[in-house]
């Protein structure tokens, strides 16, 4: 599954990744701290948009977390990033 990063910041409290898959897009935070943060871009994000993402403690975690092959792998590439 091919997954394009479309940005990739690091700061000084952590690193932002955007990034892509098929259709499916989504917002990985990686924290200085010890989380990270996913935000999937679909519609309930849309129409919400206060939605603030979930919340894991491992990449293992956050992979476990999701069902779609497409954010399994866009976190998959956020980790090597």
């Amino acid at each position: 599954m091919q997954v394009q990063i479309i940005c990739n910041d690091v700061l000084e409290s952590g690193q932002f990744i955007e990034a892509e898959s098929g259709k499916t897009a989504a917002y990985i935070w990686v924290s200085k701290m010890g989380y990270i943060n996913v935000l999937c871009k679909n519609a309930s994000h849309k129409a919400w948009k206060a939605s603030k993402g979930r919340n894991f403690f491992s990449f293992d975690e956050a992979i476990a977390a999701y069902k779609s092959a497409e954010m399994k792998a866009i976190i998959s590439a956020a980790m090597e990033a």
